[in-house]
């Protein structure tokens, strides 16, 4: 049996299992605490039925793991058996497929999760409907390893289900590049049956704005949005030498735009959701498979037509910046914890 290493384990997180476990014990307890600190009387930190599409960044542990452990606190495990983790790829570049992974297992410093190879030799059979091509494609054990967008998932994924009566669930990462709207359709027609059976959970794998200089992102809102308003003229592109308003410092301009683009997920349109990408540029490196969910969803709708009336879509949970930005030179990385409620 073929195990993909932990490549990123004693680097963005513990390879202790036991360091690990009690990081995670520390980062679940305080997601328990949310209510509290955050909401009020609004329980958004237990097991939420229905939740079975969820969202969650992919940094180290000590950057996201808050975050990633209010994702999987939400997650309803009562009959999981299958996880589709959709990621972006970071280090390799191709268009129009998806690639999934060939390995047996993926290692965690925790214990082994089982790759659903009966899934992924489906996948890899599926056709386009437009041009008939393969829609996905086993991706090679060097590119599978450097990705790290799957791997920080995994753990999360083993801790949260070490102990059903089902045992661990099988996971199958889908990792998500370049895509025209053709083989969005395709991915989303290919994965939809799957997300109809209440045994399959989906998990998007995404940071959301990556700022600054070296990161080729430097826009700046100039006004707070109105709801879901905003134009090419409320955005500048700062240079060194622009001067910002001091009532809207470049981390709160971030976070702005952030909050936008995770309000119009909310609202659960896939056009909206392109539009908006297209208007700001934002670096939200899973705004891809956020975009094939959508269109999931929206096949998703035909069946529940009455599930999301007047409720939002995309549930959002909580939000970070790495650090916060004040001047040019400095850069950061959001984060954002959410689901989806999939159930009456």
């Amino acid at each position: 049996m073929s195990v993909r290493p932990a490549t990123h384990g004693g680097l963005w997180y513990s390879n202790s299992s036991s360091k690990l476990a009690h990081q995670m014990e520390a980062y679940f307890m305080k997601a328990a605490s949310l209510k509290e600190q955050l909401y009020g009387d609004d329980d958004v930190t237990g097991p939420v039925s229905g939740a079975r599409i969820l969202i969650g960044p992919h940094a180290g542990y000590s950057y996201s793991g808050e975050r990633l452990a209010e994702t999987f606190t939400v997650w309803d495990t009562s009959k999981v058996k299958r996880v589709f983790i959709l990621g972006p790829s970071h280090h390799v570049y191709f268009k129009n497929y998806a690639q999934i992974s060939k390995y047996d297992y993926y290692e965690t410093p925790l214990g082994n999760l089982p790759v659903d190879s009966t899934v992924s030799k489906a996948l890899a059979s599926y056709r386009g409907n437009r041009t008939g091509a393969p829609v996905f494609k086993y991706m090679s054990e060097e590119v599978d390893e450097d990705e790290h967008s799957f791997e920080m998932h995994a753990p999360y994924i083993y801790y949260r289900s070490k102990g059903l009566a089902q045992g661990v669930p099988s996971i199958i990462p889908i990792m998500i590049s370049g895509m025209d709207d053709g083989t969005c359709d395709d991915l989303a027609s290919a994965l939809s049956p799957y997300l109809a059976d209440e045994e399959n959970t989906f998990i998007v794998s995404s940071d959301f704005c990556h700022w600054g200089y070296r990161f080729g992102f430097t826009e700046y809102l100039k006004r707070v949005p109105s709801g879901t308003n905003i134009s090419s003229n409320d955005i500048v592109t700062l240079t060194p030498s622009t001067a910002t308003s001091p009532s809207m410092p470049i981390h709160r301009s971030i976070e702005h735009l952030d909050k936008l683009a995770m309000l119009i997920a909310s609202k659960g349109s896939h056009d909206a959701w392109k539009k908006y990408i297209a208007l700001t540029g934002n670096t939200i490196c899973g705004q891809r498979p956020i975009y094939v969910i959508l269109k999931m969803l929206d096949k998703y709708k035909i069946q529940k037509p009455d599930l999301f009336q007047g409720q939002s879509v995309f549930n959002w949970i909580n939000y970070s910046q790495s650090s916060p930005v004040r001047v040019f030179k400095e850069s950061s990385v959001s984060y954002a914890s959410g689901y989806v409620k999939l159930a009456d």
